[in-house]
């Protein structure tokens, strides 16, 4: 039908538009967190462009329900405002039939985010932690630059006096803290050093040259001197065996998701939040018919709030269900649940305000 081919053009274009920006503002703010590991005194564009293509299916899967209610609040609400849902239902098309293209759209959306979620988004976070170690690795020497303080390594802080070349330092002053020295915090400091990385291993060993180590603890302390010493520094990923739960398998979570809690909430989590684009396709029409003419702004307006209301909630699920006052599927379909209510009866009303019949 002519009339749903413009109500989704106009509905795919806000789409697109609003999904590449949520997109880039969602990388920036997780970009600018890993800029203290990743950048230094600058990154490769490929590693750059890697770890942004990696993060897509996390950042999807929440910027795609977003965009699929501010979209829709923006068409219908222009809609409303220019009186042409109005139009409409005088000519006889009924409101399920006006709201079509946006639920259309919002199925579309809901398939294509879960197989991102189910299929994609563990192994694109696998991809991720390796290329982010990766480029560490290979630019280990480059997060150190003279006279300052680099707190970039995990458990330590490391202050180089001078780098006369790539990867030898002169001056050092490392503070390594208890956990990373076994109960002991310590203090070495070195007239030279050298740095070396190995990706292939995954390791960066800061070899220093003409030194002493400071360890103390409590009301002792003690001094050992040294020629040679390797120092190993850490980037928080090597671990394998504390695999985060959005990098596990869907068929993995499913088999352990009764032993581990956080498997069980990243489980209903891969399913919650693409269910979300049915529910806002099926909200942003009703409530944009029902509140009138609202207009873009409006419209805008609107479907931030509720955007902020749903992932308060969102939040408020995790939380509980971590601390075990909620249980996972509670947690994370309640949400849903109060948001799948709001549209059922928006719709419903929706529905009953009948289109005037031809003569």
């Amino acid at each position: 039908m002519i009339i749903h081919r413009s109500i989704l053009k106009e509905l795919s274009r806000n789409f697109i538009v609003i999904i590449l920006s949520l997109s880039v503002l969602l990388f920036m703010e997780k970009f600018l967190r890993l800029s203290r590991l990743l950048m230094g005194k600058g990154a490769d564009f490929t590693d750059i462009v890697k770890v942004f293509w990696y993060l897509q299916p996390s950042i999807l899967l929440l910027s795609v329900p977003m965009a699929i209610l501010i979209a829709a609040f923006l068409t219908y609400g222009r809609m409303a405002a220019d009186s042409e849902i109005v139009v409409l239902k005088g000519s006889g098309m009924s409101f399920p039939s006006i709201s079509r293209p946006a639920i259309t759209l919002s199925a579309a959306c809901f398939f294509i985010l879960l197989f991102m979620s189910l299929y994609l988004l563990p192994r694109s976070m696998q991809s991720f932690k390796h290329t982010l170690q990766e480029a560490i690795l290979k630019k280990a020497s480059m997060t150190f630059e003279e006279g300052t303080f680099s707190d970039v390594f995990k458990g330590s802080v490391i202050f180089v006096k001078e780098i006369p070349s790539d990867n030898v330092f002169r001056g050092i002053f490392v503070y390594r803290d208890a956990e990373s020295a076994g109960d002991e915090p310590a203090v070495i400091v070195a007239r030279n050093g050298t740095i070396v990385s190995n990706p292939q291993e995954g390791l960066i060993k800061l070899t220093m040259y003409d030194g002493l180590i400071h360890t103390f603890k409590d009301n002792t302390s003690s001094e050992i001197t040294f020629s040679e010493y390797d120092f190993v520094l850490s980037t928080g990923m090597e671990s394998t065996g504390k695999t985060k739960a959005d990098e596990v398998k869907t068929t993995d979570l499913w088999k352990g998701r009764k032993g581990v809690l956080l498997w069980d909430i990243e489980l209903n989590r891969r399913f919650a939040l693409p269910f979300a684009c049915l529910i806002f396709g099926i909200l942003a029409p009703a409530l944009a018919n029902k509140v009138g003419k609202i207009g873009r702004l409006g419209g805008f307006s609107l479907s931030v709030a509720l955007l902020i209301l749903y992932y308060i909630l969102l939040i408020m699920g995790e939380t509980f269900a971590k601390s075990g006052r909620l249980s996972p599927f509670l947690g994370e379909w309640l949400p849903n649940m109060f948001f799948g209510i709001v549209a059922g009866v928006f719709f419903y009303i929706a529905c009953k305000d009948r289109p005037i019949g031809r003569f």
